[in-house]
């Protein structure tokens, strides 16, 4: 008996086992289907039932308060993921959960409009809210805000994590050379040229904060450093370092503030403002379930920030449940 996982649900199948030499070879048998996803099976002792773990994954967006210090429902609270919003505020682009595929509305979640039929990564509205970017199979595709056919801009099968320059002519995207390397790569849509950005072996996460400044998460993941266009040169960003490492982190709307999540044993939710590099502790996530989408088992702490400066989660909403499975061998 074994589990086998396609897309973002796993079930339960078999292999018989052959009995002789003359016996043909087996084929796998699947015991399970349908809208949940099962995990860790074990038998019963009298062989004919299977005790298996039936997760139903679901998520509710949020976000927090700053008025009143709480999560509270965001778009409806829809099972929704990776959330990016125009600059003037007017639209929303995100991942359904779990299924992820690319979806944008009105930031009031009206005028809902499913953008992509299989599942994506990493969406990104362009600053002048036409397009949205994001990743599948490793290449980067751009599309209207409206829908319609993509347009592939980066096919390498290896690309990932694109961000647009604040003036929407550079993209910004990582790609993996081998399993020990990664690199941040500038690509300009004027022209077509593309380059890698000198000394990004070890950052992750690059956003554009300005159209000659990058910040990364360093490569202890307990800072970010800052790369300057115009010099070419990376440096640390000063701010008051926490102990604690550096989980998820996002941009705000309007380019003024890093929103970053910490893990360890007091997790929580920060952001710099880079004018003067002042840290606010905005609360804790102790005590927050944090919506799964990588493995049924796994927790995603991705960060977004609304227009009105609040940073959005998916809650996990979803039911885990032991399943006893009658099942009949052949």
């Amino acid at each position: 008996m074994f589990e086998t996982r396609v897309k973002t649900r796993q079930d339960l199948w078999y292999l018989p086992m052959k009995r002789g030499l003359l016996q043909p070879t087996s084929e796998p048998m699947r015991l399970t289907a349908g809208p949940l996803s099962y995990s860790d099976p074990v038998p019963s002792r009298d062989g004919k039932q299977i005790f298996a773990l039936g997760t139903k994954q679901r998520g509710e967006l949020v976000h927090y308060d700053m008025n009143s210090k709480q999560f509270v429902p965001f778009l409806s609270g829809i099972s929704a993921s990776n959330l990016t919003f125009s600059r003037d505020g007017n639209w929303v682009a995100y991942l359904a959960h779990p299924d992820r595929t690319l979806w944008r509305s009105r930031s009031d979640g009206t005028e809902r409009l499913q953008l992509t039929p299989m599942r994506v990564g990493h969406p990104a509205i362009s600053p002048d809210g036409k397009r949205v970017e994001y990743e599948s199979n490793g290449n980067l595709y751009v599309i209207s805000i409206e829908g319609g056919q993509p347009q592939t801009i980066v096919n390498d099968n290896k690309s990932d994590s694109a961000d647009w320059s604040p003036d929407g002519n550079v993209i910004l995207f990582f790609t993996s050379p081998d399993h020990d390397h990664s690199e941040a790569n500038f690509l300009d849509l004027r022209t077509g040229k593309r380059s890698v950005v000198p000394g990004s072996n070890g950052v992750w996460g690059a956003h554009w904060m300005r159209n000659d400044m990058l910040v990364a998460a360093g490569p202890s993941s307990t800072g970010f450093m800052v790369f300057d266009v115009k010099t070419q040169g990376w440096s640390t960003l000063a701010f008051e370092a926490k102990a604690s490492p550096i989980m998820s982190w996002s941009r705000s709307p309007d380019f003024k503030y890093l929103y970053y999540t910490t893990g360890g044993p007091e997790p929580g939710v920060a952001r710099v403002r880079l004018a003067d590099n002042r840290v606010e502790t905005i609360t804790s996530l102790k005590d927050f379930h944090f919506a799964a989408y990588t493995q049924v088992h796994g927790a995603d702490t991705q960060v977004s920030v609304a227009p009105d400066g609040s940073p959005v989660f998916t809650r996990d909403v979803g039911t885990q449940e032991i399943y006893a499975l009658n099942v009949k061998w052949p």
